[in-house]
């Protein structure tokens, strides 16, 4: 019989946040690389996506993606940081789920 690999709760939420760096990224049209140095710089992965991970891995993708991005935006804003020109942070692309937005 095949021996299943078993994830430790640490692993799980790396995995956690690292989907939801690559969401965002897919967003924004930027790089993983790039979100990841923006999330870090304003300390959201450890203040925001881990501390929060109980509560914001059960909602949906979209409701995820969309509320790191506002707190990205929020958070980058109190600390006089600018997003990358041409960064649209709340609409989503012509085509995605009726072009909806956050």
């Amino acid at each position: 019989m095949e021996r299943l690999l078993e994830l430790t709760d640490i692993e799980v939420r790396m995995g956690f946040v690292a989907s939801c760096v690559e969401a965002a990224a897919k967003h924004v049209g930027c790089t993983y690389l790039e979100m990841y140095r923006r999330m870090k710089r304003v300390g959201l992965i450890n203040d925001y996506i881990i501390r929060h991970y109980n509560t914001i891995h059960t909602e949906s993708r979209e409701s995820i993606t969309c509320s790191v991005l506002e707190c990205l935006h929020n958070w980058e804003a109190y600390q006089g940081i600018s997003a990358p020109k041409g960064t649209n942070l709340y609409v989503l692309r012509q085509g995605e789920k009726g072009g909806t937005s956050c």
